[in-house]
């Protein structure tokens, strides 16, 4: 039997229900937000309990196993060592000021969003578990069958610690870097009527009765682009 305990927090696949191996998983808005929470909490690389119990809030939002966990956080590690090289070779050749667009980039609008996905896992789906989390919730919005992906009209890769220009900041939508204006934002204007903007906590950007946020983004932060209830 081939050894899997190379990496003591990989998933037992010679257990005695085996998981199976490499079929694709598609997480929901909602399980990203957990799971980008989580790894903005600082466990970037769960042991196995920690990564049965994320398996079970998952769950709540569709099928999802132990593996597509495990996986998940190995590409989440891998683009955030990628994207911090990538910055600090930026930083470097621009020697510590701000970066400047290159003529190349697209203009037009802010961003562009299709209901497509951007995330893609390994492993099967397991039986439902359990868990008092509630997303949806406390969100006050419902299950989209697809995240968005956001397309940034902008060049240069970012990060919570350089801004591009005066009067705007860099925020994380989808995983994507954005680019938006400082201060209240027309949310309606930018994303449309049918979406929510939703923080990496899980707390909607809340709006006034025009769809201006009523608060700024913060910058560097995770945003969530997510389908309005209907």
């Amino acid at each position: 039997m081939e050894n899997h305990g190379d990496d003591p927090n990989s998933p037992n696949l010679s257990s005695d229900r085996a998981e199976p191996v490499r079929s694709r998983w598609t997480p929901k808005p909602e399980q990203i937000l957990i799971l980008e929470s989580i790894f903005n909490s600082g466990m970037v690389n769960p042991p196995k309990d920690e990564t049965v119990r994320i398996r079970k809030l998952l769950e709540k939002f569709g099928s999802v196993g132990d593996a597509n966990v495990f996986y998940w956080f190995q590409n989440r590690r891998s683009r955030s060592r990628r994207r911090q090289r990538q910055l600090q070779a930026a930083a470097s050749h621009q020697g510590g000021s701000a970066i400047h667009y290159d003529s190349g980039c697209s203009g037009g609008s802010v961003m562009n969003f299709a209901p497509s996905s951007s995330y893609l896992g390994e492993g099967g789906s397991s039986s439902s578990g359990g868990g008092g989390f509630s997303m949806t919730d406390h969100m006050g919005i419902s299950e989209i069958d697809q995240p968005m992906v956001v397309t940034p009209s902008f060049c240069p890769s970012a990060t919570s610690n350089l801004e591009f220009q005066s009067g705007y900041i860099i925020i994380f939508i989808n995983g994507v870097p954005t680019e938006v204006p400082k201060g209240a934002v027309d949310m309606k204007a930018m994303f449309g009527d049918d979406t929510v903007l939703v923080h990496s906590s899980g707390l909607p950007v809340l709006t006034n009765e025009f769809g201006i946020s009523l608060h700024s983004l913060q910058h560097g932060e995770t945003y969530f682009l997510v389908s309005r209830p209907t």
